[in-house]
Parts: C-alpha cells; sequence; structure tokens
C-alpha cells in the first residue's frame, strides 16, 4: 500500500515587547517519509516572503531567528512546500508522550505582565470526539507540560485552517500532490490567499505573528489511529517541527478535512493548524531562568524513532530512521551554551549514539536556534527502554546541570511512523 505523509510548519515574524524580553523565531520544514527511505529530500532553496519549493517527495524550509534586545526580538519566517511520500506501511496506534515534568521556572503575573503565560483558556467548542479536538487537547497538553502557556481557540483561525484544508483536499482530489504545502494559488478553487498569514488576514484575524502547521497522512482501514494525536505527534518528532509547536503563540485554530486517493488502502487525514498572536497582544513567555525539555522527565510511551523531517536534522544518516531527538530549551532572546549532551539506557547505564545540534553546529544552520540544543539517536530507541538525558551548559553565563529520564513506548508503530524500533 502507499503512505503519504507529508508535514509541514510556517511561521511569521514577530516583535514581543514588555518584561522578561522577547521571542524567538519561526522554523518551517516539510518531510516526505517512505517506509524505507524517511526524510531524505534536500530542499532547493528559501523564500522567506512565501516559503521555498521543492519537488515530487521534497520541501523547502523557511528561515528562522531571532534578535536579541532587551524587552523584544523579531523572528524569522519559514515556509515549506510539501511533495508525496514513499511506500511504506499503514496507520498504526496512538499513543506518545505522558506525564512528567517539563519546563522549570516560575510563571508572571498576567495582571502586570503582558508576555504572561496563558495557564487557563476558555474550554473549546470542537465536536466531542473530533479530530480537531483530539489536535487541540494532545497540544495543549504539550505546551502545559513543557511549561510555554495553553493556546486558546480561535474561531477566526478555525475558519482560516478550514480554508485552507478545504483548499488542499481539492488538490488532492485533483491529483496535485505538489501542491500540498503552506502556498496557494489563485486561480485554484478555494483560493482565499497566497500565504498563511494571507489567509489569516482573509478570515479576519488581525495578527503581529502568524503561523501554519500542517500533516497529511494516509490512515490505513481496519488500523485503530486518532489522526489529530497522530498529527501533534508527528509534528513534535521532527526537532525543528517541535520547537515551531512550542513557540510563544497565544491563539490557534484547527481543521481536518478526508478523502480517499486512488490506489490507496485507507483515507488521507489532512490537518491544518493556524497558530498567531493578536495585534493587540504579545506573545507568552516563560520566566527568567526556565528550561523546558522533551521528552518531559518522567514521560511514558515516547515514541522511539523520528518520522523524517526536510530539511533532514541529521543528514549523516543517510535517509536510515533516527531515534526520537531529546531537546532542551530555554526562555527565546536567551543564549543557550552547550557543554555536554548525553542519552544512556537506564538500566545499564550503556551511551546511545547521539549526534548533538546546537546553534553552532545545527547541519541546517538557519533552523539553528541560540536558545536550544538537541540531539538525534543515529538508530530508533528500542521498546520498553528507560532512557536517561544529561545536559551541562548554561544560559546567558547561567549554569545548568540537568538530568532527566523518559519511557519509549511498548508497541511497534511502523505502521504509521515508518520505522521499526531497535
Amino acid at each position: 500500500m502507499k503512505l503519504k505523509l507529508i508535514v509541514l510548519a510556517l511561521s511569521g515574524s514577530i516583535a514581543l515587547v514588555g518584561c522578561g524580553g522577547g521571542g524567538g523565531g519561526g522554523s518551517g520544514s516539510g518531510s516526505t517519509p517512505s517506509a524505507s527511505n524517511p526524510g531524505t529530500t534536500t530542499p532547493t532553496g528559501t523564500t522567506p516572503t512565501t516559503g521555498g519549493t521543492s519537488g515530487t517527495g521534497g520541501s523547502t524550509g523557511g528561515t528562522g531567528g531571532s534578535t536579541g534586545g532587551t524587552g523584544g526580538s523579531t523572528g524569522g519566517t519559514g515556509g515549506s512546500t510539501g511533495g508525496t511520500g514513499g511506500t511504506g506501511g499503514g496507520t498504526g496506534g496512538t499513543g506518545g508522550t505522558g506525564g512528567g515534568t517539563g519546563g522549570t521556572g516560575g510563571t508572571s503575573d498576567p495582571s502586570t505582565d503582558p508576555n504572561a503565560l496563558q495557564l487557563t483558556v476558555p474550554d473549546p467548542t470542537y465536536a466531542a470526539g473530533s479530530i480537531e479536538l483530539s489536535a487541540y487537547n494532545a497540544l495543549n497538553k504539550t505546551r502545559s507540560t513543557y511549561g510555554v502557556g495553553l493556546l486558546a481557540q480561535s474561531a477566526l483561525l478555525d475558519t482560516a485552517s478550514q480554508n485552507h484544508s478545504t483548499y488542499l483536499n481539492a488538490r488532492l482530489q485533483a491529483g496535485d500532490y505538489n501542491a500540498v504545502g503552506h502556498a496557494e494559488i489563485s486561480t485554484n478553487t478555494g483560493y482565499t490567499g497566497v500565504t498563511p498569514a494571507d489567509r489569516i488576514a482573509y478570515a479576519k484575524y488581525s495578527a503581529s505573528q502568524t503561523g501554519e502547521n500542517l500533516t497529511s497522512i494516509e490512515a490505513t482501514d481496519g488500523v485503530t489511529s486518532d489522526p489529530g494525536v497522530v498529527s501533534i505527534e508527528t509534528l513534535l518528532s521532527g526537532p525543528y517541527h517541535r520547537f515551531s509547536l512550542l513557540d510563544p503563540f497565544r491563539d490557534v485554530g484547527f481543521a481536518h478535512s478526508s478523502i480517499r486517493l486512488p490506489n490507496q488502502t485507507g483515507i488521507q487525514n489532512t490537518v491544518v493548524i493556524s497558530v498567531g498572536i493578536a495585534k493587540a497582544a504579545q506573545g507568552q513567555l516563560p520566566a527568567n531562568g526556565w528550561v523546558g525539555v522533551w521528552p518531559a522527565d518522567q514521560a511514558t510511551g515516547v515514541l522511539y524513532s523520528s518520522v523524517g523531517e526536510s530539511p533532514n536534522p541529521i543528514p549523516s544518516n543517510n535517509g536510515r530512521c533516527a531515534g526520537y531527538p531529546v531537546s532542551l530549551q530555554v526562555k527565546p532572546n536567551v543564549t543557550l551554551t552547550t557543554t555536554a549532551f548525553t542519552l544512556v539506557e537506564a538500566a545499564t547505564n550503556t551511551a546511545v549514539n547521539v549526534q548533538l545540534s546546537t546553534q553552532a553546529t545545527d547541519a541546517n544552520p538557519t533552523f539553528a536556534r541560540a536558545n536550544a540544543a538537541y540531539i538525534m539517536p543515529v538508530a530508533p530507541l528500542k521498546l520498553s527502554t528507560t532512557y536517561t538525558a544529561h545536559f551541562v551548559g548554561s544560559q546567558n553565563g547561567t549554569a545548568i546541570d540537568k538530568t532527566w529520564s523518559f519511557t519509549t513506548r511498548a508497541d511497534n508503530v511502523k505502521a504509521i511512523y515508518a520505522c521499526n524500533p531497535s
């Protein structure tokens, strides 16, 4: 059977002012993994205004970054256009990370700090049992655990997401798989704007920053899965997408569309996530000294592999399946210095072979962040195994020596994530 899997993220610029400094830049990336060769395509270039382009089976990410300065920052832009996936498995069960403590550090007072975290938001109005609701809950659970604040549902961003989801479904129906990305063409059915920012403005959400993430994944008939959870877990399995989902946005809108394509043995589920900060608001930021880690400390059910990203965060693997990335991040606009970052099997203290990526060493410099570091296991992790991560470094000269542990899931989900465990 043929698996089509497209993963894309794009964030616009941001300028945050007020207590505690500014926000980091956005990151954009796309992936088209197959069962035997996930996420191996190379981007052809970047165009920060509208996102990059690529041929079949590939995508081009945008740029990301931030500029410092007390009380504010300006992020970069990002974009990507996905291609079609290769041959692989179907869609397996749900699962993902569970429990544990993600970020450390205090929170700010929302009555005095315009950058304070949203610790509560109104209940969403998505239909019970809907894919939109499951994706919303999965994303906010992750953000709460990580310590970066919740996203509030915006009906206007829902509209922007639905408009683009409808457009993408029409392109899939027409067999125009290369058009499944962030850009729309004005002559195509369902057009509401070239870029995510255009479409969000068309939906009448007035924004100081906008962003968009999307996945398009086939769910095989007879295989139990939740496309909303699968979408978020897929995005979190790549470091560039992960950091994008955890950026300082305040509002979010979800939409889902589905279609059965020729020669598929399941339904193609497309999930579009529009995010924004309203023009009158400012981004939510953790307190000074915050340290966020993912997977969270004591998390269980963690995915054992990366689904695959483009650009590929570990090109030295030559397309072979890599392990689930382990990351550490400090407050945006703070510089993280990394001295050591390791991963071992907790029971035996056996070292895991990893690639360390920092702002100075990331294989894709335009996606590197000054406030983050991550390690990519060269091979997928083992099932039902507890791992211990250890980071030594500093943030703006203040020492960090952090150790945390997590346990991988018990089941092989190659059918959805295209990789076997070790």
